[in-house]
This record gives structure tokens, sequence and C-alpha cells, in this order.
């Protein structure tokens, strides 16, 4: 009899391994890993995961962020490699930097907490729900390092997403969701929390912001899909251009200006949309900080015909940068126009007046003018109007704790950075999870700011004008 029993549980857990190896290797083929042929097919099938995702407890959701952040880890490198090599933007080193920067820095659900009041009206509290399925997308600057942030940020609210990518980073964007899909499936048994289609498009995008089962937008791009997004009549999260002036006045630390400009627009060859894109400095220290950041890798053009044909040359006709230049190294830029230099400089720099073009466009390639002013009257009133009311990025190098604080108002910016690298703004460096955690998706034209995990979801309260408070009690 016992012989019986034992033979009985063998045939069953054998039957139940079987049954469970078959379940997987179904859920596996079902979608390709969350890439469908079409946009309807992948909408269908993000909608099908969030009706079950959604009552899923936060446990559940951890669950799901852990698996993405520790299963990445060992492709990063890789990653870093594949970006460069499909998008011939950047550099490796920022691009491992950027991906660390995504998985490790972006916040989750710990964002979520509820609030609540009581009191002799009872209890009020707020919750933050999902929206459901969210289109969102990508850029080719940073296309694996969006899909990794938004997705974190979305499922940590509850949601699923259908990502829309930038067809100048299809291929590594589609194994970034591949990937991704394998990763949360191996470790909870769901599939299709993020998805997308096989050949993206502009029409693609267009189709994903009209279709009914899309609850929201998370747009990262140029002023055009953005502008679709805000039209589109659905709740939209939209994060445009910048064209970023680092401000530096009489009393900065020099030294230390020079370094964190120089190193931040360089760093990914400056096509972060956070990056210094023109330096506006206070005359009396101009010549100082020109040298310094010489010292620091940046190459002088003095000659001022070679300043033109740069900008000729990297401004389109139709006042974009040009895409050829776009993420380029700087020697790639002066070799191309015919200017000789030494050694292996990282970013090329030139005095301009302030309505320059290379001041006024957000250039996206390691290209900095520098524009000198009298006084920090000027400095400031010059960084603005270089800005353009983009309201994106701006920093500022000073000792003067009022210039701080006045330039810090005016700006009326998203992100701005004192005594630094702009690139903390987003959370990259050793700064990054103390001091606002990643922020890859900027929201700017819709005001949100540097999304969170709070930023997809929606903020409902509950009343309960019986009860519950501590503090009181009438019968």
């Amino acid at each position: 009899m016992q012989n019986l029993e034992e033979d009985i549980r063998r045939i069953l857990s054998e039957e139940l391994k079987k049954s469970s190896v078959e379940t997987k290797t179904v859920l596996t083929d079902a979608g390709n890993n969350g890439i469908f042929k079409t946009v309807d097919e992948a909408i269908a099938a993000a909608k099908e995961a969030e009706d079950i995702y959604i009552d899923k407890p936060i446990a559940f959701r951890e669950k799901v962020l852990t698996a993405i952040r520790e299963g990445f880890r060992p492709y990063i490198e890789t990653m870093a490699k594949n970006i460069k090599e499909e998008t011939g933007m950047g550099t490796v080193e920022a691009k491992i930097a950027k991906l660390n920067n995504a998985l490790y820095n972006t916040p989750g659900t710990e964002l979520l907490q509820p609030e609540a009041e009581t009191g002799d009206g009872g209890l009020v509290m707020y919750e933050y729900a999902p929206f459901g399925v969210i289109g969102a997308v990508g850029p080719s600057t940073n296309p694996s390092e969006t899909v990794i942030a938004n997705a974190l940020m979305m499922l940590a609210g509850g949601n699923t997403v259908y990502f829309g990518a930038h067809p100048g980073a299809k291929k590594v964007t589609r194994w970034t969701i591949e990937k991704l899909n394998e990763l949360v499936y191996e470790a909870t048994g769901m599939r299709n929390l993020v998805v997308s289609i096989e050949e993206p498009s502009i029409e693609s995008v267009q189709q994903m912001m009209q279709h009914p089962d899309i609850a929201m937008l998370s747009i990262t791009g140029g002023p055009a899909v953005v502008h679709q997004a805000m039209i589109s009549g659905k709740k939209a999260v939209g994060a445009g251009a910048g064209n970023p002036p680092a401000m530096v006045d009489a009393t900065a630390n020099i030294d230390l200006a020079a370094h964190n400009i120089v190193d931040s627009a360089s760093f990914d060859n400056n096509i972060l949309c956070t990056a210094e894109k023109e330096v506006i400095v206070e005359a009396s220290v101009k010549n100082e900080l020109i040298e310094k950041m010489q010292r620091e890798g940046a190459y002088l053009v003095t000659n001022s015909s070679d300043i033109e044909r740069i900008a000729n040359m990297t401004i389109g006709s139709n006042g974009d940068p040009d895409r050829k230049f776009v993420g380029k190294d700087a020697t790639f830029i002066l070799d191309e126009a015919g200017i000789s230099y030494n050694g292996s400089p990282k970013l090329i720099i030139m005095e301009t007046p302030k309505d320059h073009p290379l001041v006024m466009t957000e250039m996206l390639m390691p290209v900095v003018p520098i524009v000198s002013c009298p006084t920090f009257k000027d400095v400031l009133a010059t960084a603005v109007e270089a800005e353009g009311g983009l309201h994106h990025t701006a920093s500022i190098h000073s000792e003067n704790l009022p210039n701080i604080n006045q330039a810090a108002h005016r700006m009326n910016t998203s992100i701005f950075v004192v005594n630094g690298a702009t690139y903390v703004g987003t959370g990259v460096g050793a700064n990054g999870a103390h001091a606002g955690a990643s922020a890859l998706t900027i929201a700017t034209p819709t005001g949100e700011g540097t999304a969170t995990a709070k930023t997809f979801t929606r903020r409902r309260r509950l009343n309960s004008p019986e009860a519950f408070s501590l503090r009181s009690w009438e019968a």
C-alpha cells in the first residue's frame, strides 16, 4: 500500500511538472515576447494583461519590478554597445551610466503611499490607482533607457504599456521589450505587461494615440509628436525640447564650473535634453573660464570663419540640428569642418553673440557656444532668452546666494542645478538616488516635470463619514 501511494504521488508530481512546462511554453510563444504585427493586436494583449494586473497586490508589482532590475543587470554593457552601434550616437560609457540610472534609480511603488485625514467628520483617504494601458513613445537618443524607466514607473502604478519605438532604434528597443517580458514571465507567469509592434512607424504612433483602449499617453520626442498627444483628447504627459543654459557669475568657483560644464556637456556627446547647450558667463571671469575649460578637454575655435562653417554644417536648412552630427564625437565634427586639432578633444567651444544660431538652437552635439555679459543681470536675462520659455533645464555656477535664488526663480525650469553637472538632474552620477532619482521623462509642455510612478496614476478619494478616527468617538 505504501509503495502504491508513493507511485501515485510520483505520477501526479510528474504530471504537474509536465503541465507547468507546457503552459510556460504556450505563454512564451504568445505574442513573441510582447511583440505583435499590428497596433490593435498589441494593445489588445496589453488590455488583457491589464485586466489581470490591476487586481494584483502591491507585492506582485514589486516582484515584477525586481525581476526587471535584477534581470537586466548582466546585459547592461552589451545593451550600451548595441545602442551605440544602432543609433551611431553618444558613447558606450555614458550609456552604461544611463542604463544603471534607469534600472536602479527609478523609484517604484514606495511613492504611492496613501494619504489620510481623520476627524469628527470621519475619514478621507486618497490613493493612487492605475489608468490602464498607457501609450508611450520614446526617442532614439535614450531608447532602452526610456523603455526601462517608463516600464518601472508605469508598472509600479499598476498600468500596462504599449511602447512606440523610434524607427532609428527599433532593434535595440525590440530586444529590450522582449527581454523584459521574458524576465517578468519567468518571475511571475505574466505576459505582455509591455508590448510593441514589429515595424514601428509614425502612422502606428498616430493609430496608438487614437486607440480607444489607450487610457493615457506619455510622449518623449519632438514638438510635433508632443502636440499630437496634447490634442488627442487623452490625458497626456509630454516631454518636449529644451535648450539649457549654464550661467557662470563672477563669484563662481571657476575650476569647478569648468570641470562640471565640460564633463556634463560632453556626456554622451550632449544628446541628453538636460545637457548644457550654451554657457552665459559674466565678463570678468570669461577668460579664466575658457582657459580652464580647455584644460578639461574642450577645444576652443577662435577663427570666425571656422565658427560659421561649424554652424552652417551642423544646422540644417529647416533650423534643426543636422542628424549627421547629432550625438557624434567632437573630433568627428572638427574633422568634417576641416579644423585641425591636437589630442582628443571631447567638447567644442567658441565665443558668439547671444543671438547666434548655435546659442538659440538645441544642438544635441558636443558644440557649446559661450556668451559674455557685463553683469549678472545681463547673464540672467540672456539665459532666459536662450532657454526660450521651454521650462526644461538650467544651471548656475555661483557662490552668491541671492544670485542663485533669483536665477532659480526667474528661469522657472523643471530642473535647476546649482554648482553641478546638469546630468545629475536626470539622476545620473553618485547623487542620483539621493537627488530626486532618475528622470528620463521630463514633462515640460504638460507641466508634470520629472515623471515618477505617481505621474502615471489617478488620485482617488474615499470618504467614510461614520468612521474612522482614533482621537474621538461619538455614538
